[in-house]
């Protein structure tokens, strides 16, 4: 099951931020505590950082986009997912191409 990104919670003094860039991209694994993003503010440039290992499944802001405090802005799949795992078994498994077809056919 997925979890949420949220934007940082923001001080009293700030009311919204854009995401000045997104580190890490959707599909790619993160270690936790790895900064996976960073959202600017009128006042300082805060991190955000992977809650723990696994792999960025959703963007649901791009960068230039303005965020409030604590917004949802992605998702992420924990490592220890069952549904990491099933991911990462079929993305690993290989593809037959219409080339592979083919010399399997001319050895018969």
């Amino acid at each position: 099951m997925s979890e949420e990104i949220k934007s940082p919670t923001f001080p009293e003094s700030v009311a919204d931020g854009t995401i000045a860039n997104w580190v890490k991209k959707e599909g790619e694994a993160v270690s936790q505590d790895e900064v996976i993003a960073e959202i600017e503010t009128d006042k300082v440039v805060l991190e955000v950082l992977a809650p723990s290992d696994g792999k960025i499944s959703k963007i649901h802001k791009n960068e230039g986009d303005t965020v409030l405090s604590a917004e949802l802005i992605g998702e992420f799949i924990s490592g220890d997912s069952e549904e990491l795992k099933t991911q990462t078994v079929e993305e690993e498994k290989p593809k037959e191409t219409a080339t592979d077809l083919e010399s399997s056919q001319d050895n018969w």
